[in-house]
């Protein structure tokens, strides 16, 4: 009787030790599945409470109105065409704000020069291609924020591409 008590001791220490450890394993999961619900209700609770007042101050380092200026076509010949290719453009601009508008027509000659200057010592090849449009558009925006010493232009935008 001794060993089959043993053994049945033996045998329920297993199955105790077997339960314990898959508690421990779905523990593990319950525990972790809980925390992150309660984040996420904590969270959730701070965002619906708070948002309106951090969505007004995130707003607040941006004007309310921003300034859009439109270039007028500039035509160029590219270099190395001998003046047998031209490129057409027509940009639009768009301003940090609206007293920018100002300070791109007082710099227009300055700005359409140094436009000019740039697009035609480009070849056909530097003006081809959806990702060179995408290049020259952000050197465009370099360029024109250089010509007048200050970041006004946010953004650039082809009005008209043509090349020919």
């Amino acid at each position: 009787m001794d060993k089959s008590t043993s053994e049945t001791d033996s045998d329920s220490e297993k199955k105790g030790r077997f339960k314990a450890l898959k508690f421990q394993r779905l523990g593990k999961y319950f525990l972790l599945v809980l925390v992150l619900g309660v984040q996420a209700f904590i969270a959730y609770t701070i965002v619906e409470k708070n948002y309106e007042s951090v969505y007004n101050y995130a707003n607040s380092f941006f004007p309310e109105e921003r300034g859009q200026y439109e270039l007028e076509q500039i035509i160029v010949n590219p270099a190395d065409t001998n003046g047998h290719r031209y490129l057409l453009v027509e940009l639009s601009l768009e301003l940090r704000d609206k007293e920018d508008e100002q300070l791109i027509e007082s710099n227009l000659s300055k700005i359409r020069n140094s436009l000019i200057e740039y697009l035609s010592s480009l070849p056909v090849t530097d003006l081809q291609g959806r990702d060179r449009k995408e290049n020259l558009r952000l050197e465009l925006v370099k360029i024109i924020n250089s010509t007048i010493d200050q970041r006004s232009v946010r953004n650039l935008y082809y009005s008209k591409y043509v090349m020919q």
